[in-house]
């Protein structure tokens, strides 16, 4: 889960800093970091990444596009 993999009591992230030190931090914890795609499908403005995650989890990514392309939101559902 986000929060307990973070600390962040929201369960949320804002602003490219805050996700690169998330990033940073995880990938400094599993150096050996990997996902193994099951899928990808599209929608509207968006894309949803279905993954073998760490740990043997499984994990949903939604990401929604702004008008330049760029996410400006996104939801990950995980499996326990």
């Amino acid at each position: 889960m986000l929060k307990l993999a973070a600390d962040i009591d929201t369960g949320s992230i804002e602003g490219k800093e805050n996700v690169r030190t998330y990033w940073t931090e995880a990938l400094d914890r599993i150096p050996d970091f990997n996902f193994d795609l099951y899928e990808v499908t599209t929608g509207v403005n968006s894309v949803a990444v279905f993954y073998k995650s760490v740990m043997g989890g499984k994990a949903i990514e939604v990401m929604f596009f702004d008008n330049e392309g760029k996410v400006n939101k996104m939801f990950a559902f995980y499996t326990s």
